[in-house]
C-alpha cells in the first residue's frame, strides 16, 4: 500500500512540474533531507503525513485499502452530509468506547488538533455552534450556507451519553496551542462576522468555552476526568499535556488488552479507522514523541498549568474578549 502511495505521489508532483522531496518538506513543514527520507523509506511516513498529502493531491485513500493481506482492516471514511454524517461518527466514536470499556485496563491516547469532541457535548450552546461550523464549513451542507446561528441548542440523550462514556475509560490527552485557541479564534470570527443571532447568543456560547476550558484545567489538577454537572464526581485516570508540535488532524488510538485501533478524524479528509501495524505505529509513534517533547499539565505540572491558563486569558484580552 504505502510504495504504491508514493509512487502516486511521484506521478501528481510530477506532472505539476515539482520536485516531489520540496513539495513534501512545504507541505509538511520538514525539510528536504527528511521528505527524502520518507520517499526512500514510505514505511517512515506518518498517517496523518499520508492524509495531509492525499487532501491536496486528491488522492483517494480508500484505493489502497485491500491491496494486501495487512491492510484488510483500513477503513477511509470520507464526511459529508449524506452518506458519512456526523452522526455516523459520533456513533462510531460510542462504539469504540464501548470496546474500551468492556475490556479493563483499556485507554485512550488522543492527540487533539481541536478540543477533544466529547467535551463540546456537556455544553448544549457551544456543541451546537460547533456543529453549525462543521456542517457549514468543512461538509458544506448548503442548507448552512446562508444562514447564521441561531443558538438552538439540543442536549440530545446520545451525545451526553458519549461524554458519560468518555468518563469511564483512562485517557491520555495531548494539546497544543491550536487546540487551546482554534475555538475560541472560530468565536471570534463568527462574532465580527455578524454570524451570530444576536450578542446574547454570543455571549452564552463564550461562556460555555469558558466552562470547558475550566472543566478541562481542573481534570489536570485533579488527575482524574470530572462530570460538570456532578461536582463529587470523580471518573477514570487523566493525563494532559501540552506540547508546542503541531498536529494535522485529531488523532486517537484506543488501547485495549487485546488490540490498538487508530482513528485518525480530519473534517476535510474524513476519518481513518484501522489496526494495521503502519497506521496504528506511526500514529502511536507520533503521539509518544508529542508527549516526550511536551510537558505534562496533570497533577504535579501546577506552574506549567498557571502559565499556559495566564496565556489563554491574555489571548481573550488581546482579542477583545
Amino acid at each position: 500500500m504505502i510504495e504504491n502511495f508514493t509512487q502516486q505521489l511521484n506521478e501528481k508532483t510530477k506532472r505539476m512540474g515539482l520536485r516531489t522531496a520540496a513539495f513534501m518538506a512545504d507541505l509538511l513543514s520538514i525539510s528536504e533531507d527528511a521528505a527524502y527520507r520518507r520517499i526512500r523509506n514510505p514505511q517512515a511516513l506518518r498517517a496523518d503525513e499520508m492524509i495531509k498529502i492525499a487532501r491536496e493531491l486528491d488522492i483517494d485513500l480508500s484505493q489502497f485499502s485491500n491491496t494486501n493481506s495487512n491492510m484488510l482492516t483500513v477503513e477511509v471514511k470520507p464526511l459529508n452530509f449524506e452518506t458519512y454524517t456526523s452522526k455516523d461518527f459520533f456513533r462510531e466514536l460510542e462504539s469504540r468506547l464501548d470496546h474500551c470499556i468492556f475490556h479493563p485496563h483499556s485507554q485512550v491516547t488522543y492527540g487533539a488538533k481541536e478540543i477533544p469532541f466529547f467535551y463540546y457535548m456537556w455544553f448544549p450552546k457551544l456543541a451546537a455552534f460547533k456543529n453549525f461550523i462543521w456542517q457549514r464549513e468543512f461538509l458544506k451542507d448548503p442548507a448552512y450556507n446562508k444562514s447564521i446561528f441561531e443558538g438552538t441548542s439540543e442536549r440530545e440523550s446520545q451525545y451526553v451519553r458519549l461524554a458519560e462514556k468518555y468518563l469511564k475509560v483512562t485517557s491520555h490527552e495531548i494539546w497544543g496551542y491550536e487546540t487551546l485557541y482554534s475555538t475560541l479564534y472560530q468565536i471570534q470570527h463568527y462574532h465580527a462576522s455578524g454570524l451570530f443571532k444576536d450578542e446574547q447568543t454570543y455571549r452564552e456560547v463564550l461562556t460555555q468555552y469558558d466552562m470547558l476550558i475550566d472543566l478541562v484545567f481542573e481534570q489536570a489538577e485533579t488527575g482524574r476526568k470530572l462530570n460538570p454537572y456532578l461536582p463529587n464526581y470523580r471518573g477514570a485516570r487523566f493525563k494532559l499535556y501540552f506540547t508546542p508540535m503541531i498536529t494535522v488532524d485529531n488523532s486517537i488510538i484506543f488501547h485495549s488488552i487485546k488490540e490498538k485501533i487508530a482513528m485518525i478524524c480530519s473534517p476535510m479528509s474524513g476519518v481513518v479507522v484501522s489496526d494495521n501495524p503502519h497506521w496504528v505505529y506511526s500514529t502511536d509513534s507520533w503521539l509518544e514523541t508529542s508527549k516526550e517533547n511536551g510537558i505534562l499539565l496533570s497533577k504535579t505540572g501546577n506552574l506549567a498549568r498557571q502559565k499556559l491558563r495566564k496565556e489563554f486569558e491574555d489571548k481573550k484580552s488581546l482579542l477583545g474578549i
